[in-house]
């Protein structure tokens, strides 16, 4: 294993036309092949893709409040916060 590397466990399921394979630690993320090595190459590159998109959702997360600190610093009680709810980006390309 590499150096600060995380060892994630995995679990290997045989099935009738091959192998699945998840970590109980990472809901929804999962790979099949026929077989084990793929499987396991499979889940690997399946976590590392889930985790490194978790990442960028914590980065933009932290950039974001930074940005909501410093416009309440700015406006003090003239500013406040909301959310919206935003249909997925693929309906976007559909508006003219």
């Amino acid at each position: 294993m590499k150096k600060n590397a995380v060892a994630m466990p995995v679990v290997i399921l045989k099935t009738p036309t091959g192998y699945n394979a998840f970590s109980p630690e990472v809901d929804g993320c999962v790979a099949t092949a026929k077989t084990i090595d793929t499987a396991l190459r499979r889940i690997k590159e399946a976590l590392e893709f889930h985790l490194e998109g978790e990442l960028l959702v914590k980065n933009r997360r932290k950039k974001a409040c930074a940005i909501l600190k410093d416009t309440f610093d700015d406006y003090g009680t003239d500013a406040f916060y909301a959310s919206v709810s935003l249909p997925p980006k693929e309906c976007w390309d559909s508006v003219d």
